[in-house]
């Protein structure tokens, strides 16, 4: 029985593990359902020689490009220094298989393995020329007998400084060589994976059918399929052919395929010179969504190959009405170096584009550069209270330079904004600013008490729940009472240990628990005579939880979670790990009160925003980690010699074997290098947000040798080429050491209601006894002489009691209704 229920209980938690992943890739189906119908209805042979080809031309279109960079020519120079190398070592090593190399390398797939073998005796693992040539890479000591050592070490030295650009070579490292075994084996991985995504994609269309709702990505693909079906264009596509004359789209550098194929459809059949028109403006360089599938590439093909049948005439705007001269200059003599040399659709690669500003120029106008030097790790909560201190004297200090101007704290992550949030909160209380999808409801006090208390309303067990609700302020129980009830007892329940009088006596202040205990009994006994949100809502009240809320925005915020516990309610119950994940996903709203003058964002949602000083801090953070997904496919893009075409690539994870790469790890490598391109547009997006001044701030700790380096895949990292002169001639930072807070030091101050009993306005009243007024309303009488039942929907309720009142002050009179009455 042991060994059974056990083998159940892992068995659970793997297809819970499986429910929750389906789950989230069904809410991005639209970015790969057009691909796993590709692969559901073939074999996996057949996906196989699919791959295999696509793979061979790849290697063939990157050989082309390492040959254009190391050239016959310099292969020619190598030769004889690659044999001299090969020569002094050890048998099992790899570049003993060039020991007899003779004539230059071609662009064939069959010599891959020699130009990665190449590669690797070439290069670094950064992609840089080795300048350090020991025994390791054939190269022995100094030998007085032997002086061609030094000759040969000398040759390599000058052939590789011929080479101007070491990347193609580089990139043959991360190229697969894989059997066609291998990745049979493999292809029947995408195979199951195809099927199973496609049954999971039908039975949530059976469950939205059932549940009489659809959410974005069905109602995008009935719109799709409402254009085109198998026979081709539909009466309604034909309709609005006839209909549409002008087609603007906005934001086209964030087109995802889908919504390209939406445009494709809406297009099908015009033609050049008809008189419709077809408008697509947008900013290549400001392309950071490819976690919405957005793909730049695309906005490439349609600017040189058109969209579907129409071509396109590119305009080319450079003025800048945004930002001043200072601003733009520095972008521009910055940036030009950190973009990518060459527009490339396979790697969704973007060159810079030169810009000119507009505006005259004006006083304290241009980018500052802030570098913090301490004695302290990057990542570490000292660190990021000390940054957080120094940006909120520098908002201070902008603030009462000009207090009308609008000022923006960008990050690019949402967490890079939590030490400067509680700073500002608990050190400058003169700081007002609004938060637009920065700080998450689950870290709010009052919202946590209401969680606390939904889930130990509907699981007893839940005793960390239930001891949070008698920490609460509505009860506010000492830890030395806490410690009396439930110390000694770690078998029963909070709530029997609540009904143990002797107990409960022995407590300091007994008065508040016998509070908190009278109102859940009264709610147990009334517990599935009413919707859930009204339930849990009600014994808040009760409690006294509307007493608790401190700021303006408190009640707006446990709104909120009410909301969404009565949007999550399945009848009288919830389901606790879909409130977990809802809650992960609920922010506390902008605080209306507030003006804009100080604002604090996301990279991503300044989109489209722009502001007179714009504040980019924790520049040095590192960037979450994510994790490897079970499946990668992407649309590779091929340069066929009549036409360029993307082609489609699959492969399942697979464990990383340096010597020898998968078709799983080139295609992260593939989407690593799209990563890193967007990266670089998003500090673009966030430095061009400014109107008149733009602070760099940037943490970084100070090593023993003064040696300093910025974190990798890091925003500092991009910049750093045009900053380490700034960072390298910067005084360190003095630690404050009074002025750090740490966690473990912190001891929180117990909030709680002076007297814990009922509101006024819910206790129980005695019914009025006078009869009702004849005004001739009989269905306010009936309302009165019948027994009044949980009403289900308080909004209709309350509409139709509103709307009696309205009528009996007609009937009356308004004199008859003075603000008394």
């Amino acid at each position: 029985q042991g060994i059974i229920s056990t083998a159940l209980r892992f068995m659970h938690n793997d297809i819970e593990k499986l429910t929750s992943l389906l789950a989230k890739m069904l809410e991005k189906r639209d970015q790969w359902q057009a691909l796993a119908g590709a692969h559901a209805q073939v074999s996996a042979v057949e996906i196989a020689e699919n791959v295999n080809q696509v793979l061979q031309k790849i290697i063939a279109q990157c050989l082309d490009l390492t040959i254009e960079s190391l050239p016959a020519s310099y292969q020619t120079m190598l030769i004889p220094i690659v044999r001299f190398a090969a020569s002094n070592l050890e048998e099992t090593h790899p570049l003993k298989q060039l020991q007899d190399w003779q004539i230059p390398l071609q662009a064939r797939p069959e010599d891959l393995q020699k130009w990665q073998i190449l590669g690797d005796f070439l290069l670094t693992d950064k992609g840089e020329f080795r300048k350090r040539l020991d025994k390791n890479n054939g190269f022995p000591a100094k030998d007085k007998n032997h002086p061609e050592n030094e000759i040969f070490k000398q040759n390599f030295i000058e052939v590789t400084q011929l080479i101007n650009n070491p990347k193609p070579l580089f990139d043959t490292l991360s190229l697969p060589d894989v059997s066609f075994d291998d990745m049979t084996k493999d292809c029947a991985v995408v195979q199951a994976f195809a099927q199973l995504l496609q049954l999971a994609s039908a039975h949530l269309w059976a469950t939205f059918q059932a549940a009489n709702e659809v959410d974005f990505v069905a109602i995008a693909q009935s719109a799709s399929d409402a254009l085109e079906n198998e026979r081709g264009a539909t009466d309604l596509a034909l309709k609005l052919d006839y209909k549409i004359s002008h087609l603007l789209v906005d934001e086209f550098q964030d087109t995802s395929p889908t919504q390209m194929r939406l445009i494709e459809q809406l297009t099908q059949g015009w033609q050049q010179g008809d008189g419709r028109t077809l408008f697509c403006v947008g900013d290549p360089m400001q392309s950071i969504y490819r976690f919405r599938k957005a793909d730049v590439s695309l906005f490439l093909r349609a600017a040189e190959r058109g969209i579907g049948q129409l071509s396109l005439t590119p305009l080319k705007l450079a003025l800048n009405y945004r930002s001043h001269p200072k601003v733009v200059d520095w972008i521009n003599d910055n940036f030009k170096n950190i973009f990518p040399a060459n527009d490339d659709e396979a790697q969704a690669a973007i060159s810079y584009r030169h810009f000119h500003s507009s505006k005259d120029k004006v006083a304290d106008e241009g980018v500052e550069v802030h570098p913090l030097l301490l004695n302290l790790e990057d990542e570490s909560d000292e660190a990021k209270i000390a940054e957080a201190r120094y940006v909120a004297d520098l908002i201070d200090k902008e603030i009462k330079f000009n207090h009308q101007q609008k000022i923006a704290v960008l990050v690019r992550s949402r967490t890079h904004l939590r030490e400067l949030v509680s700073v500002i909160r608990r050190e400058f209380p003169n700081l007002k600013f609004q938060a637009v999808e920065i700080e998450g409801l689950r870290d709010r006090q009052t919202v946590q008490d209401a969680l606390s208390l939904t889930r130990a309303l509907l699981h007893r067990a839940d005793r960390v729940h239930w001891l949070s609700i008698l920490r609460a302020p509505w009860c506010g129980l000492t830890l030395a009472d806490l410690h009396k009830l439930a110390g000694d007892n770690h078998f029963a329940t909070i709530w029997q240990l609540m009904q143990d009088d002797a107990r409960v006596q022995t407590l300091d202040e007994p008065q508040r628990l016998l509070h908190v205990r009278e109102i859940l009994a009264e709610a147990f006994a009334y517990q599935g005579q009413m919707p859930l949100r009204r339930w849990i809502e009600s014994t808040w009240l009760k409690l006294g939880g509307a007493n608790t809320l401190i700021h303006v925005g408190d009640n707006r915020d446990v709104q909120t979670f009410f909301d969404l516990v009565d949007s999550l309610a399945s009848g009288y119950f919830i389901d606790f790990e879909q409130l977990d994940n809802a809650m992960q996903k609920l922010y506390a709203e902008p605080d209306i009160t507030e003006n804009d003058h100080l604002q604090f964002l996301t990279i991503h949602k300044s989109k489209g925003l722009e502001f007179d000083c714009v504040i980019l801090p924790a520049l040095n953070r590192k960037p979450r980690d994510n994790d490897a997904p079970l499946m990668l496919w992407e649309e590779v893009a091929i340069n066929e010699k009549s036409s360029p075409q993307t082609q489609l690539i699959a492969a399942p994870y697979s464990k990383t074997d340096k010597q020898k790469p998968s078709v799983y790890d080139f295609l992260k490598a593939l989407e690593s290098e799209r990563a890193n391109n967007e990266t670089t547009r998003l500090l673009y997006v966030a430095m061009t947000r400014s109107i008149r001044k733009c602070h760099l701030i940037g943490t970084i700790k100070l090593n023993k040798n003064n040696d300093l380096s910025p974190s990798a895949k890091s925003l500092l990292a991009l910049l750093w080429p045009s900053l380490a002169a700034q960072f390298a001639a910067a005084t360190p930072t003095a630690n404050n050491k009074q002025a750090q807070t740490r966690l473990v030091d912190f001891t929180p101050k117990l909030m709680r209601l002076h007297s814990p009993a009922v509101p006024d306005l819910l206790k129980n009243s005695q019914k009025m006894q006078s009869p009702a007024p004849s005004f001739g309303l009989q269905t306010l009488n009936n309302l009165q002489n019948q027994q009044i039942l949980p009403a289900l929907n308080l909004a209709a309720d309350a509409g139709s009691l509103a709307h009696l009142y309205m009528e009996m002050i007609v009937n009356e009179g308004l004199k008859n209704w003075p603000a008394s009455r």
